[in-house]
């Protein structure tokens, strides 16, 4: 029969390892926890829910720690003894971020509310190990944002990628990269390609980089170009 146990803590004392998904900070205080405990003859497991507030920005977040009587590794200690020792899985919610944000995050929201979203969406997947969903998403994001460069929506990946080369958006060594990470999440969504943690990194790379070249970089160089004294 399972057995809960639920035990309230305030006192400021008790410190927990943790992930904070705002901050990263990894010291955490333990806010409230339940205990799950299951006991029958041939299997056991406990399951710990916790809500910990970050000792760094103060956020707060759940930590769920599991570990089984089937899920252990066995050794003899420097006494002699043998030891059975139980391994944990541990899991936090929100998931601890795997890639910053850029700075300009918001301000893409501000200009094309679908596209901040499918740009943030991408990110949520990178941080829930939905690695052919981010890749895929990516292609999605530079073609909502060659719609918005007013490229024809109703063409090729490749006409689009000339498109941007003809309007002088991209120049002709970024639609070659820009190639590839169309191409990898086309292989992501029709030829079974599951991309690791170093290819989706290189994408977010290429897409950033496009995403604030496209929609940034001129009101960056028209900010700074204010700022810079004049010649006499």
């Amino acid at each position: 029969l399972g057995e809960q146990k639920t035990v309230s803590n305030s006192n400021g004392k008790d410190f927990e390892a943790g992930h904070c998904p705002e901050c990263g900070s990894k010291r955490a205080e333990k806010k409230q926890f339940l205990i799950d405990k299951y006991r029958s003859p041939n299997f056991d497991s406990d399951t710990e829910f916790s809500i910990l507030e970050c000792r760094g920005c103060g956020s707060k977040y759940f930590k769920v720690t599991y570990s089984n009587s089937e899920d252990f590794i066995s050794y003899v200690n420097e006494d002699g003894e043998h030891i059975d020792e139980y391994l944990e899985t541990v899991e936090f919610w929100p998931p601890p971020s795997k890639r910053k944000r850029p700075n300009w995050m918001y301000e893409l929201n501000l200009v094309n509310r679908d596209l901040g979203r499918l740009f943030e969406d991408v990110f949520k997947a990178l941080d829930n190990n939905l690695d052919v969903l981010a890749a895929i998403g990516m292609r999605t994001v530079f073609d909502c944002s060659s719609e918005l460069l007013k490229v024809e929506p109703n063409q090729t990946f490749a006409k689009k990628l000339k498109a941007l080369r003809d309007k002088n958006i991209i120049v002709e060594k970024e639609r070659a990269v820009l190639e590839v990470l169309v191409d990898a999440g086309s292989a992501a969504a029709h030829r079974g390609w599951r991309p690791g943690a170093d290819e989706l990194a290189a994408m977010m790379v290429i897409l950033e980089s496009f995403l604030q070249r496209a929609f940034f970089l001129d009101k960056t160089g028209e900010g700074l170009a204010k700022k810079v004294p004049s010649k006499d």
